[in-house]
């Protein structure tokens, strides 16, 4: 799975939800979901950059980036909870904007099932 595609699908999600919620619920529900994929990307940085610590044969492991793994679902709620209280807005498009990068996920596993089906038929 290519990590730019995850980048990039997560940045246009979150585009496109800031588009979508500002024409049809305003600005303030829009800058809500712009702030939950904003976090979204952050946290997808951050559980990828702590996947390449972990992982790394090179540099010794520290105890405190396991705990971060569990840390960043604590970090989330917590990023939610402020947005919603910070803007009054409903926690749906905050919510909606901290699956940004579950989405781009999805899509790119997808992406990569329907490549790998259309090679696998150009091969035969």
């Amino acid at each position: 799975m290519s990590l730019s595609r995850l980048y990039r699908l997560t940045g246009s999600f979150g585009i496109f939800g800031f588009v979508s919620y500002f024409w049809l619920a305003g600005p303030r529900s829009a800058f809500g979901f712009l702030l939950g994929a904003a976090v979204s990307f952050g946290n997808l940085w951050l559980f990828q950059w702590l996947a390449d610590a972990i992982s790394s044969t090179n540099s010794p492991r520290k105890p405190w980036q396991a705990g971060a793994f569990l840390g960043r679902y604590l970090v989330l709620f917590t990023a939610g909870y402020v947005i919603v209280k910070a803007l009054g807005v409903n926690p749906l498009p905050v919510v909606l904007g901290l699956f940004a990068s579950t989405a781009a996920v999805l899509l790119s596993i997808t992406i990569e099932l329907v490549q790998n089906l259309l090679g696998n038929r150009r091969a035969h």
